[in-house]
């Protein structure tokens, strides 16, 4: 078998065999978390590699407990809920943008998503309007039929109310961060640009110096969150995630959310990580540089830099 059943009792065990220090709460703590999300997910920096080789088995530095294991678990995880809400509430800005100017656009035209008159006319911008489309009229077939056990009660009020019309600031509430992105890029030149300059204008809004902020940097920008939100939503391992490429990293996401989100809540945020960071220096000091690094950072000290680099935007 490729890995046979195991008790907790059996499991604690085996981290002492290989070096772990364990505790009365391990137990308590396997039982609720699982070995495999705190073990297998967070054990690469507390490795003695070269007793492994030795081994060939996984052996841990002296001195290593399961609560060190244990405490990036869970600075990751909450990692995981800050981001979470920041990506969100970023998406939250796209799909208003977007629904308003491509709408105001096509103001004249019904459900003018469904037009591939309305994007871009040519290249992968035009071949991902080819491949939206059906995915947006399938949504609205779905909610059409009233045995569909997911259908949305806005969508049904539009469709049943107004003969079939569903504004894009409605359907919007339906679309995922990938379908939007998707919708983004696949407009023209036109509603790209008129997208971008109301970012902005946001920007301007919220702090003292205005930025430019383009479609070819929301293209990448958009990218970023939309990868580290999946990560977030599925419950994966972000500290040390490089989605795409070993360049990118949490710390490029968090100096990316600067651009679309209100200066209030990005300063809010950053606060926010930084508590997270100092307390994990706190729980495994030998170890915050390695975590760091791998965040993009190449300590504390430079957060707390852009910390109060961000102020002064």
């Amino acid at each position: 078998m490729y890995r046979p059943f195991m008790a907790v009792e059996s499991q604690v065990q085996q981290l002492n065999r290989r070096g772990l220090q364990t505790d009365m709460r391990t137990p308590w703590i396997l039982e609720r978390e699982g070995y495999y999300s705190v073990v297998n997910g967070y054990k690469d920096p507390f490795f003695d590699k070269e007793a492994g080789k030795r081994t060939h088995e996984d052996r841990y530095l002296t001195g290593t407990s399961f609560n060190d294991l244990y405490a990036l678990f869970v600075f990751d995880r909450n990692l995981r809920f800050l981001l979470f809400r920041m990506t969100t509430l970023s998406e939250a800005i796209l799909k208003t943008i977007c629904s308003y100017e491509f709408t105001k656009e096509n103001a004249n035209e019904k459900n003018p998503y469904l037009n591939i008159a309305n994007y871009a006319e040519t290249g992968k911008a035009h071949d991902k309007a080819v491949l939206l489309i059906p995915k947006l009229e399938k949504i609205i077939s779905l909610n059409r039929n009233p045995r569909f056990p997911d259908r949305k009660e806005y969508l049904r009020h539009c469709l049943e109310e107004y003969e079939g019309e569903v504004p894009l600031w409605v359907l919007c509430n339906d679309l995922t961060i990938g379908q939007i992105y998707w919708f983004f890029q696949a407009q023209g030149s036109v509603v790209r640009g008129n997208i971008a300059r109301s970012f902005t204008a946001l920007y301007k809004d919220s702090h003292r110096h205005g930025e430019e902020i383009t479609s070819i940097q929301l293209d990448k920008i958009y990218r970023r969150i939309k990868d580290f939100r999946n990560i977030c939503a599925h419950d994966e391992r972000l500290y040390c995630a490089h989605p795409h490429d070993r360049n990118i990293t949490v710390f490029q996401l968090v100096e990316d959310l600067r651009l679309v989100t209100d200066k209030k809540r990005y300063l809010e945020f950053l606060q926010q990580l930084e508590s997270l960071l100092v307390n994990l220096e706190k729980d495994i000091p030998d170890y915050i540089g390695y975590v760091c690094c791998e965040m993009g950072l190449q300590n504390v000290d430079v957060l707390q830099t852009w910390i109060q680099t961000s102020r002064k935007l």
